[in-house]
């Protein structure tokens, strides 16, 4: 028998091993602040007294995003991921969301159609290797503070991403960049991952040059690190300029909706993560 509970903090540690499986970079850190920003919104399927998957939810405002959905490979294929969807999905539908959205691995592609998610794009994985021989201009103290950030954001987003955005912010305050001259133009955080790598994101831009000059600072910041970034597909720009920065293409996933589709990508050069949009 399959029963859905809420994730607890004791979970935490199942939660990340399946993601290791999977090599997604995770850590512990990344799902106790999903638990911090709603308590009730992450789920764990069990099978008798064994954990057997995982979903998570983060909502800003009435848009939501599901993540780490992840069914132990031993029970795939049956109804464990199903289920787990279903209850994340009835969960945000009594919050009032409206829209949903997921980055969805192409092999599970066809069960979130059926249970009715649509395509949207690509979302595309790029990954860079060091070259300790890059170097920038700009320089990379950021003087905006965590409020013009957070309003900045939703300005160029038009979504309500203030909860996260806040608790990314405190983690990672030496790792916050911006372009601002008479106002803020760009910014960024840099996140390490348990794959050893540096993930760049959420980068958000006013433009494809300012989103230059911010990358660039970043990369010179960070010459010996191995750095990975998402990108929409459909933001043209942000791919032509990680390319040239010498990023290249991994797998990618798929962008998928449920409910009414919101575009909000115009600015973002770079999602936060693929578990949270």
């Amino acid at each position: 028998m399959i029963e859905i509970k809420k994730m607890e903090h004791s979970d935490i540690a199942f939660a990340k091993y399946l993601t290791d499986i999977e090599q997604w970079g995770h850590l512990e850190n990344d799902f106790r602040r999903l638990l911090h920003l709603d308590p009730n919104g992450c789920f764990v399927a069990w099978q008798d007294d064994n954990r057997v998957g995982t979903v998570t939810t983060v909502s800003y405002g009435d848009y939501a995003f599901l993540g780490n959905i992840i069914v132990k490979e031993e029970h795939r294929g049956g109804i464990v991921g199903p289920r787990l969807m279903q209850h994340a999905i009835g969960y945000l539908d009594e919050k009032g969301i409206k829209t949903i959205e997921l980055d969805g691995v192409f092999s599970a592609i066809a069960m979130y159609r059926y249970i009715g998610f649509r395509d949207k794009y690509r979302s595309l994985r790029l990954f860079r290797e060091p070259d300790r021989g890059f170097d920038a201009e700009y320089g990379t103290s950021c003087a905006a503070s965590i409020d013009d950030l957070i309003s900045f954001d939703h300005k160029q987003t038009g979504i309500e991403r203030g909860g996260m955005l806040h608790n990314l912010l405190q983690e990672f305050p030496n790792h916050t960049f911006c372009v601002k001259e008479d106002r803020l133009q760009a910014y960024a955080i840099v996140r390490e991952r348990a794959t050893r790598t540096l993930a760049i994101g959420p980068l958000v831009a006013e433009g494809p040059n300012v989103c230059d000059i911010l990358l660039s600072a970043i990369l010179a910041t960070f010459k010996n690190e191995y750095m990975t970034i998402g990108v929409p597909e459909i933001n043209s720009a942000a791919i032509e300029i990680m390319l040239h920065k010498g990023f290249k293409r991994s797998p990618p996933s798929m962008r998928m909706y449920r409910g009414p589709r919101i575009d909000y990508e115009r600015h973002v050069y770079g999602i936060i993560s693929a578990d949270v949009g």
